[in-house]
C-alpha cells in the first residue's frame, strides 16, 4: 500500500535543539524496513520484478522523456540517430507539468522518464511513483561527485542518475571592498568582522542580504556545515532540522541581522536588483547558476564583480550546495532498462555532458565535466576571471550528509514562514528551527509512519 505523506507544500518537486546535540528521531515503516527490498513500502528495488518494469518492455514504442534543461531536444536527436532500438520523444516541461507528472503516475500513466529536483525524489519513492535502477547502475557512482551520487540514493538503492549541481561560491564587489580596505573574508568570523566593518564605513551598504523566502541560501549553509533536514541510519530515518550544524548556521545569521549587518529584502524583485544594482550589497554567496543572473539583472556593474570560495567555520576547504536536479524512470515505464541505458548515457557521456554544460548550462555532477573547455571560460563580467574554476573547487569539498526525506519541500515552507517573522523580529532562528523539526515529526506521525523518540 502506498503511503502519501501529507505536504501542503512540496516546493522541493518544483524547483530548477539542545546544547548537547539534536533529538533523534527515526521512522521506520512505509512497508518494508529499510535495505530490505527497497527503502520506503514496496518499492522496487531495481531487479526489474516490481509491477511492469523490468527489461521486458517493447523497444518498438518511443519512450517518453520530460525535462526542462535547454537542448535537450538536440541531445535525444543524437541519442535516437544512434540507438533506433531504444527511441526517445522528448516533451519541454512549463508551469504546473511537475504537478501533472505526479497525477499521471498516480492515476497509472505519465511519461517514462521525467527531471525532477533531487529534493523532492523521496517522495517519489515514498508514494511509489519512481523505479530504483540499482542493478543497471552499480559501477557508475564513480563517475560521479559524491554529494551528486548521494541525492540521488535512498537506503541501498539508486533512483535515478543526477544531472546538475549547486555549489555555492561567494560573489562579491572588489571595488566596494577595496575602497573600504576590507580583505576578501574566507572565514566566518573574517565575514563577520567585515560585515561591521563595511557597514560602519558607510551605514548605506550591507556585506550581503537576507532574503526570508530564499531557501536555497539556508540549504547551502547547513549543507556546507554538514548538515541536513533528514538521516537515514539503518533501517530508519532521522528528523535532524535542528541539528548541531542547522544550529551553527542559525547563530551566525542571528548575530548578523541582530546587529543591523543584513540588508532584508526578497531575492528577485525589483527592489532586491535596485539594491544590488546600487551598491548596497557587497556580497552573494550562491550556487554556480548565479553569476548568470548578475550579468543579465546587473550589467552596468561589468567587472566590478569576482568569484570568491564560500567563506568556512575554520578556514578548511569545504563548501554547500543548494541541490540539483536528476533523471529518474517512472513507475510505469515498461523498459527500465532502455531507459537507464538512456539516462546514463545523457548524464554520463562525456559528449552529451559537453552539450549540458554549454548549451543547457547546467553546472556538471559528472566528473568529466569538470576539465569541459566550457568550465573555462573567462567572463569579462567578472575582471576575466574563470569563475568556475572556484565552482568546480567548491564541487570537489562539498560534503556528502545532505539527505532529504519525506515531504522535503513543507519543511522548507515551514522554514521559510518563520524566516519572514524572524526578519521583523517576531521570533529567531532557532525557534524556527525547532517548530520546524517538530512539525516534521508530527507530519510523518500523522501519515501513519512509526516516528520513535518524539
Amino acid at each position: 500500500m502506498t503511503r502519501t505523506v501529507d505536504a501542503d507544500d512540496d516546493r522541493a518537486a518544483d524547483r530548477p535543539g539542545s546544547a548537547a546535540g539534536p533529538t533523534r528521531r527515526s521512522f521506520t515503516a512505509l512497508g518494508a524496513a529499510l535495505g530490505a527490498g527497497g527503502l520506503l513500502g514496496a518499492c522496487s528495488s531495481g531487479d526489474g520484478s516490481s509491477g511492469d518494469g523490468g527489461s521486458g518492455g517493447s523497444k518498438s514504442e518511443a519512450l517518453q522523456f520530460w525535462g526542462w534543461v535547454p537542448g535537450l531536444e538536440d541531445l535525444v536527436a543524437t541519442w535516437n540517430a544512434a540507438n533506433p532500438d531504444v527511441p526517445v520523444e522528448f516533451h519541454r516541461m512549463t508551469g504546473d507539468d511537475g504537478k501533472k507528472v505526479e497525477a499521471a503516475v498516480d492515476a497509472g500513466a505519465g511519461p517514462d522518464i521525467v527531471q525532477l529536483s533531487t529534493h523532492g525524489l523521496p517522495d517519489y519513492v515514498i508514494n511509489e511513483r519512481v523505479q530504483a535502477i540499482t542493478e543497471f547502475v552499480r559501477d557508475d557512482e564513480n563517475l560521479y561527485t559524491p554529494a551528486s551520487w548521494k541525492s540521488v540514493t535512498v537506503g541501498e538503492d539508486v533512483y535515478g542518475l543526477p544531472q546538475g549541481s549547486g555549489p555555492t561560491a561567494m560573489m562579491y564587489r572588489e571595488d566596494i571592498l577595496q575602497q573600504h580596505g576590507i580583505a576578501v573574508p574566507t572565514t566566518y568570523a573574517e565575514y563577520e568582522a567585515a560585515a561591521a566593518a563595511l557597514h560602519a564605513a558607510d551605514p548605506g551598504v550591507y556585506l550581503a542580504g537576507f532574503s526570508p523566502s530564499e531557501i536555497g541560501q539556508w540549504v547551502q549553509d547547513v549543507s556546507q556545515a554538514g548538515g541536513s533536514y533528514f538521516g537515514i541510519e539503518g533501517q530508519a530515518w532521522d528528523v535532524v532540522v535542528d541539528s548541531p550544524a542547522s544550529q551553527e548556521v542559525a547563530a551566525r545569521w542571528q548575530r548578523l541581522l541582530d546587529a543591523g549587518l543584513l540588508k532584508v529584502t526578497e531575492m528577485w524583485t525589483p527592489d532586491y536588483w535596485a539594491a544590488v544594482n546600487a551598491g548596497q550589497i557587497a556580497t552573494i554567496t550562491y550556487a554556480a547558476w548565479f553569476p548568470v543572473q548578475l550579468i543579465e539583472n546587473c550589467a552596468d556593474l561589468a567587472g566590478k564583480w569576482k568569484v570568491a570560495p564560500q567563506p568556512t567555520a575554520g578556514g578548511e576547504p569545504v563548501a554547500g550546495d543548494s541541490g540539483g536536479a536528476a533523471n529518474v524512470v517512472l513507475a510505469g515505464a515498461t523498459d527500465l532498462e532502455g531507459a537507464t541505458k538512456f539516462i546514463r548515457w545523457l548524464n554520463g557521456d562525456p559528449a552529451s555532458v559537453t552539450e549540458l554544460i554549454s548549451v543547457g548550462g547546467i553546472f556538471p555532477t559528472a566528473k568529466s565535466g569538470f576539465d569541459d573547455p566550457a568550465l573555462a571560460e573567462k567572463f569579462p563580467y567578472f575582471g576575466d576571471q574563470a569563475i568556475y574554476d572556484v565552482y568546480r573547487d567548491a564541487a570537489d569539498v562539498t560534503p556528502a550528509t545532505w539527505t532529504d526525506g519525506p515531504a522535503n519541500g513543507q519543511v522548507d515552507s515551514d522554514l521559510t514562514d518563520g524566516f519572514g517573522k524572524v526578519a521583523t523580529g517576531g521570533t529567531t532562528f532557532a525557534q524556527v528551527l525547532a517548530d520546524a523539526d517538530a512539525a516534521a515529526v508530527a507530519r510523518l506521525q500523522k501519515a501513519g509512519l512509526d516516528v520513535v523518540g518524539s
